[in-house]
Formats: C-alpha cells, sequence, structure tokens
C-alpha cells in the first residue's frame, strides 16, 4: 500500500535534516498561524518537515484570520504560541497585553521583497507624488501594508495623507487595477507572480522602512511561557532550525507547501520566496516599530532592546 504523499514529503524533507534527537515524551502544542502565504507559513514547514517533533514538540498548527486574532487567542489560552504580524504584536505590547515576543518570523532583506507596491501594466504612474489623491488597495487597514505603502509614498516625492486606502484581498487585487478600481495596490505573492500579466512594479515599499526588519513574529503570553520555559525554549530552538532549512532549501519547502497551499510547485521557483529571522535581535523589530509610531499605529515609543531583553528573561 502507497504512503499517502504528506509523509513521502516529510520523509524527504528530514533527509536534509541533521540526526539530532531530543528522545523525550513529545510536548503538545498548539502554535497559531495566518493561511499558507509563503510570509507566514513557516509553522506548517516546521510542522510538515518534522523539525517540530525533532525537538519534542508534538505541535497541532491552527490557522487564524489575522495577526490580532492570533494574539487574543494567544492571551485567552487557546492557543500556546501565534505568528503576528509586527504591527498586531506592537499593538499589544502598548497596550499592556502579557505576551512574549519569542523569535522572528518572515523577515524583508533587500532587493528580496515578497510584497511590492504595484500598479496596472502600462500605467504612467512613476514616484509618490503621482500617487496624491489616488486610491490605493491594501489587504487591511492600518496594518503593515498600509504603513510600508505610506512611508514610500512620503520618501518619494508624495503625501500619504491625501492617499485613499482601501481593503481588498490579494486575489482581488489583480483585477481592481487593469479594471481601474484602485490606482496602486500592495501585492503580495503567490499573487505578484500569477498577475504579472496585468500588473507591474511601482517600488518596494519595504525598502522605504529599513534594508533588513521583521515583518512577523511569533508570540506567547507570558502565563504561558513562565509555566512552560522548556518547551518555549525548544520551540525557539524548532523554529529558528526551520528558518536555517527552508532558506537554504527552497525546492523542498514549496514541494512540502504545494499541496495544502494550493500552490504549485512552478509557482513557488517563479515566485520571490519569502525569508524567515533565525535571530531575535533589536536591529530586526525597531525599524518597524518606528514606523508604528510615525504612522500613528501605535501611540508611544517601544523599545526593541526591551522586548528581546524580556524574551531572554524568560527563555
Amino acid at each position: 500500500m502507497q504512503r499517502p504523499i504528506a509523509v513521502l514529503l516529510a520523509v524527504l524533507a528530514l533527509a536534509a535534516l541533521p540526526a539530532t534527537s531530543f528522545g523525550q515524551e513529545l510536548t503538545a502544542i498548539h502554535v497559531g498561524a495566518i493561511g499558507y502565504s509563503d510570509a507566514t507559513s513557516e509553522p506548517y514547514v516546521a510542522q510538515n518537515a518534522g523539525i517540530f517533533k525533532k525537538y519534542g514538540l508534538d505541535a497541532t498548527v491552527v490557522g487564524l484570520s489575522g495577526g490580532g486574532a492570533v494574539v487574543a487567542a494567544v492571551v485567552g489560552g487557546s492557543l500556546d504560541i501565534g505568528f503576528a504580524n509586527i504591527i498586531s504584536a506592537a499593538q499589544a505590547l502598548e497596550r499592556g497585553i502579557p505576551i512574549v515576543v519569542l523569535a522572528p518570523a518572515a523577515i524583508y532583506v533587500a532587493p528580496h521583497a515578497d510584497a511590492l507596491l504595484v500598479k496596472a501594466r502600462g500605467s504612467t504612474l512613476r514616484t509618490g507624488a503621482d500617487l496624491n489623491g489616488k486610491t490605493v488597495a491594501v489587504t487591511t487597514l492600518g496594518a503593515s501594508l498600509q504603513l510600508c505603502a505610506s512611508a514610500w509614498i512620503d520618501k518619494n516625492g508624495g503625501d500619504s495623507k491625501t492617499v485613499h486606502f482601501v481593503e481588498v484581498g490579494f486575489a482581488e487585487m489583480g483585477p481592481a487595477l487593469k479594471q481601474g478600481r484602485v490606482d496602486a495596490a500592495m501585492e503580495s505573492e503567490p499573487a505578484l507572480t500569477r498577475d504579472k500579466a496585468v500588473v507591474e512594479p511601482l517600488g518596494d515599499a519595504f525598502a522605504a522602512i529599513a534594508p533588513r526588519w521583521a515583518l512577523g513574529v511569533f508570540v506567547a503570553s507570558k502565563t504561558w511561557v513562565s509555566a512552560n520555559p522548556d518547551a518555549a525554549r525548544r520551540f525557539v530552538r524548532a523554529i529558528a532550525e526551520t528558518a536555517r532549512w527552508a532558506n537554504a532549501h527552497h525546492a523542498d519547502t514549496a514541494r512540502l507547501l504545494s499541496v495544502p497551499s494550493h500552490i504549485d510547485v512552478a509557482t513557488f521557483a517563479a515566485m520571490e520566496r519569502s525569508e524567515y529571522g533565525e535571530t531575535l535581535t533589536a536591529a530586526l523589530l525597531q525599524p518597524p516599530l518606528d514606523m508604528a509610531l510615525k504612522y500613528g499605529a501605535i501611540k508611544s515609543p517601544l523599545d526593541a532592546n526591551k522586548i528581546v531583553a524580556d524574551a531572554r528573561a524568560f527563555l
């Protein structure tokens, strides 16, 4: 009897990993993720490649709708650890919600952006000033993509305060641009690759923040980390190994994710792949925190050094 394809893929992936084994009984944890986009799929890679089990973790990965929902589930106790975009995490920290940032998730490293500010192919838009008074699509109002677009517009001669931002799903951005319903959009992979016949880049909005910064982080409640420090440490080590392995094995991760994500291997091969952070540092966190403050997503400064120090104190 043939093994299921998922098992075969996991075996292939594990063959590329070091043969270290912890030999302890598995600890059950629930990890929150957001869909199967490349930038948010690191927990699925860790699960499907057997890396969580290698570190003694029996992980159940739970998909939720967004970073705010993940933070709420972590604080409420239905999740132990979760992926959150950096803005959702920053807003939670500012409000004094008792979470710990454990590790970086997807990061931006110039010039390899997996999301771009795009326009309809053939559009005459060129600069930030050209977007004054125009309509720009983002997936979530006030979140990271809008803030990045605002920063790019302001750094390229425009005034983001005059721009009308609207919520549009990634799958609808290409048609919206082609039909003229929006003038530009913050579009992410794999939609960028799928829509390349109808859209073209206007600018790398991520670069307007910094050459290297954390797009997302893994968070846990302080209560859970205090009660489960060993499991938290093993998660951090597991996710760091996942980042190292995934960053160097794009073809393997494409095979692991193609079926559950409904992204075919050819599209994975053609698109800009996400990079995952391996170590939590203040240098990765501070640029987006400063951006969030500048554009009003948070109201008071957050010190990335303190966030990293808090994580180390708990771990």
